[in-house]
């Protein structure tokens, strides 16, 4: 079976980004390559599943699954992780400055990739992603997944484990925290199907 390789990257910060990648990195078990030095995943992964690029450091050509997380805008690592990749994943929240930093970012990678899904992250209103699915397909033909606002992720960092491995013995956070697991199966089938 071919290896897979995920970019989740966009220009704007504070949208999930790596909290995205962490939860991935767990159920997936695929190593993390990202570009930001202080990155809270250095709190949870192990070292041998974590590459935390140095500011000039080039991307290699992976033979393997491999998550990358990065932030900031284009440079030539982000181009090189773009290229390389199956699937780019672009998250926002559902506010009007998010949207328009997801479009700018969706853009951007074009260029490179074409092959994008937006993750609309801590929805609220019933409406939140149906507004911001119209808003992106009117500009860009992308797959949209919905995330809806939880408590679960921040379980993610106390843990050190996946939302899913977190219900597995617990039947009260099994009940609480099954859409939340419904939403990141729906991703994970996405990825294993292209």
């Amino acid at each position: 079976m071919k290896s897979k390789k995920i970019t989740i990257w966009s220009t704007k910060g504070g949208v999930g980004k790596t909290s995205i990648c962490a939860e991935l990195h767990f159920r997936l078990g695929w190593p993390v390559v990202t570009n930001e030095e202080d990155s809270m995943l250095s709190t949870i992964i192990n070292s041998d599943k974590l590459k935390i690029l140095k500011p000039k450091e080039k991307i290699q050509s992976y033979n393997n699954n491999i998550l990358f997380d990065f932030g900031g805008y284009i440079d030539h690592r982000i181009v090189d992780a773009l290229e390389q990749s199956d699937c780019v994943i672009v998250p926002t929240l559902p506010e009007i400055p998010d949207i328009q930093g997801c479009l700018n970012s969706i853009k951007s990678i074009m260029e490179y990739n074409k092959n994008i899904v937006v993750i609309v992250n801590k929805t609220e209103d019933k409406n939140d992603f149906l507004n911001v699915k119209n808003i992106i397909l009117d500009v860009f033909n992308v797959h949209l997944f919905e995330i809806k606002k939880t408590r679960a992720i921040p379980n993610i960092y106390i843990n050190k484990k996946s939302i899913l491995q977190i219900m597995e013995n617990n039947k009260l956070l099994n009940y609480v925290y099954r859409k939340i697991d419904i939403q990141f199966t729906n991703i994970i089938t996405y990825i294993n199907n292209f």
